[in-house]
């Protein structure tokens, strides 16, 4: 389809959007209750996927949309913060991180799949904090949805903080601190829970990593083995 078509695309379907929650809502009195979350939740995902076709065309290639995309939730996460940051405030972004320990030491680690970011290498059970969650929360809540094994707040032991920077990471600051938890004792088979963002999962010795796994994890699990609790990392000497 010629760009101009692909644009147009995803004003028919921010309509259906609309119609959709009209739907859900019941503001068509003539329909009544007709559709539900769901459908809206459908709609809103094809009017990513419809933008997501022209950005590859027009930026040239998958990849380099990509990147500008990354740059694009650079500008929006700084708008956000706008308010805070002329008050002399800046926000760093928050990803706990988990190590399931066995008791000869080696850790779990997860191949990423089809996530867009360093699909095919390895690392431990990470992700967000969801509204209303602390960072332990964040982590068991995560590791949980990600192996598929039962973790308590009693068992975690914090073991690092690593703070990076890169280029394509959120916010004026384009930073984010790893928060680092280790448990020694679960509930269930560790497991690659989600197989469409993760292939496998496998146990690694931590002493000796392999090639695979994401460099700041590496080095995350080189400080920890020191018992090191504080980390930098992409940071330039002088910063």
């Amino acid at each position: 389809m010629p760009t101009h078509a692909l644009v147009m695309k995803v004003a028919e379907e921010v309509g259906e959007v609309v119609e959709a929650y009209l739907g859900m809502t019941g503001g068509n009195p003539r329909k009544g209750v007709h559709k539900t979350a769901s459908d809206v939740l459908d709609e809103l995902a094809d009017v990513i996927l419809s933008a997501a076709v022209p950005m590859v065309e027009l930026a040239g290639g998958p990849e380099q949309a990509a990147q500008h995309m990354a740059r694009r939730l650079g500008v929006v996460s700084a708008r956000e913060v706008a308010g805070v940051a002329a008050s002399g405030w800046h926000g760093s972004f928050i990803a706990p991180h988990v190590l399931l320990r066995r008791e000869d030491g080696a850790v779990l680690m997860l191949r990423r799949h089809n996530t867009g970011y360093r699909d095919g290498w390895l690392c431990p059970p990470a992700g967000r904090i969801e509204p209303g969650e602390d960072v332990l929360a964040a982590a068991i809540r995560e590791a949980g949805e990600e192996t598929g094994v039962t973790l308590h707040r009693d068992d975690a032991e914090f073991c690092h903080v690593l703070h990076r920077t890169a280029a394509s990471l959120p916010g004026p600051c384009h930073a984010v601190s790893d928060y680092w938890f280790t448990f020694r004792r679960w509930v269930g088979e560790p497991r690659a829970a989600e197989p469409d963002k993760a292939s496998e999962a496998l146990w690694i010795d931590p002493a000796a990593p392999p090639a695979d796994v994401i460099p700041h994890c590496v080095q995350a699990l080189a400080a920890i083995g020191r018992g090191e609790t504080f980390g930098v990392h992409g940071w330039t000497p002088d910063s």
